[in-house]
């Protein structure tokens, strides 16, 4: 039996290589390993919704099916990424009726979503951490992965090519690392 490793969400950031992307970042609680998603702009927003307290208008697709479940007595139990292919992850919803156990096949970013909004635990496997796993880029273990020093570079480019608007995506993914790694002191 392969061994489970629960995920925790670590954050969330606009894309740099790619436009109306985002980078989804989850995080191996034993190994700190680090597994970066790429998502579209609708799941994102998805994401962000979960993990705040604000309520849209009228109910996402994720609230609806969310409500769908629970008006059937139908609850998630945990979110399982599974597999990668070909740098697609793949998940699976594991739901419980009254006992009666089910998974469903899903693609990656709406089993986090429906996590999050059903506060469930998400996993993933060895497999996939050995695939998809990154060192967190300002361990001191792993310099060669200095992601920060590489972002400073692209910074300093992107304002001497003056182009404003890329430099204030890589500013605020320096941020958001610089945080994440204050968070880990």
């Amino acid at each position: 039996m392969e061994r489970r490793r629960e995920l925790s969400l670590l954050g969330l950031s606009a894309s740099i290589k790619k436009q109306d992307a985002y980078l989804l970042l989850l995080q191996d609680k034993e190994s700190h390993l680090r597994i970066p998603i790429v998502i579209g702009n609708s799941e994102a927003q998805a994401i962000v919704i979960a993990t705040s307290d604000v309520q849209p208008p009228r109910p996402l697709t994720h609230d609806l099916f969310q409500e769908t479940l629970l008006g059937y007595g139908i609850e998630i139990k945990e979110v399982y990424i599974n597999k990668v292919v070909d740098h697609i992850f793949h998940a699976e919803i594991c739901c419980d009726r009254f006992g009666d156990t089910h998974r469903f096949d899903s693609r990656a970013s709406d089993a986090i979503v429906l996590a999050l909004k059903f506060n469930v635990p998400i996993y993933t496997n060895d497999e996939v951490l050995e695939k998809a796993g990154v060192a967190p880029s300002n361990s001191p273990d792993h310099p060669e992965g200095n992601q920060l020093s590489l972002l400073k570079k692209k910074l300093a480019t992107a304002i001497e090519k003056e182009d404003y608007e890329t430099a204030a995506q890589i500013r605020d993914e320096i941020k958001r690392i610089t945080e994440v790694g204050e968070e880990q002191k």
